[in-house]
């Protein structure tokens, strides 16, 4: 009876030990930290890394914080410069760091994204915005992203300062404007804008080619025009040069027929009718 007994505490004080080892361990998971709270107060003094860990019972509780490369993505309406409402959406990757104060001072990536980058992608994108015009929105967009990265930036040391918090608390890795979206008005004047100017590049393509062509064609008859007056010239030389010629182009021309009237030094008479009445 007595040993019955004593396996029976044997396994109550095993399982007991059990118990106490499952509820007090705690696996921090890849890429997070674990920060500790006593009694519900935070410490900095020791911060859990990945694997797993044995913390007291009730007294300790552990809040895991992601510091993997973590995405924020929000959308900021503001007015440009020339009055045209602009809807432009913003995607900033950033990192957690130095998360036991990070926690304690602001909190969780919900609350970090909702109190911190959330109102620092709002104010940035109006501020910026509003220094350039619509079309200049598109046209210098690297510029834009660059000015609204540095807008962003400063408003989350300014954050992070007022907290008491270091500026690497929270590490911007790269902010980029994923779209500009404008109203129906300000796409359809874009549209005939681009219209137009394909239509006028279309028309000086065409003026071009027709002065291409007329040039080619007045060139070609310069030149036909310079190698006729080369052959005359040459024509000319020969002609001068060798009597006989002339008597052999006269020949060329004449198409075997005498004359009908001729004249000169004997009396001028009618060939065709002398041949009539010699018949």
């Amino acid at each position: 009876m007595m040993k019955e007994y004593r396996e029976l505490i044997s396994f109550a004080l095993l399982g007991f030990v059990l118990l106490i080892g499952f509820i007090s361990l705690r696996i921090v998971p890849v890429g997070h930290l674990g920060v500790i709270k006593n009694w519900g107060k935070v410490t900095h003094d020791n911060v859990l890394a990945e694997g797993w860990h044995f913390v007291i019972p009730v007294k300790t509780t552990v809040e895991y914080i992601n510091i993997k490369l973590l995405k924020f993505q929000d959308k900021a309406t503001a007015s440009s410069k020339d009055l045209q409402d602009v809807s432009t959406e913003v995607s900033i990757q950033y990192s957690m760091n130095e998360v036991s104060y990070l926690y304690q001072k602001v909190g969780t990536k919900e609350i970090v994204s909702n109190i911190v980058l959330m109102p620092a992608v709002q104010e940035s994108v109006k501020a910026v915005t509003a220094k350039y015009t619509a079309e200049e929105l598109i046209k210098k967009r690297p510029e834009v992203k660059t000015e609204i990265n540095k807008a962003i930036q400063e408003f989350l040391n300014e954050t992070l300062n007022k907290k008491g918090l270091s500026e690497k608390s929270l590490i911007m890795a790269n902010v980029a404007i994923t779209a500009f979206d404008f109203s129906e008005e300000f796409n359809r004047s874009i549209e005939m804008k681009v219209r137009a100017e394909q239509q006028a590049l279309q028309a000086k393509n065409e003026k071009l080619k027709k002065i291409t062509d007329a040039e080619a064609i007045a060139e070609k008859i310069k030149i036909e025009s310079i190698a006729t007056a080369n052959a005359i010239k040459r024509e000319a030389k020969a002609l001068r040069e060798n009597p006989l010629l002339i008597e052999y182009k006269r020949m060329e021309k004449w198409d075997g027929k005498l004359p009908e009237v001729t004249g000169g030094a004997i009396p001028m008479f009618d060939v065709k009718k002398y041949k009539e009445n010699t018949r």
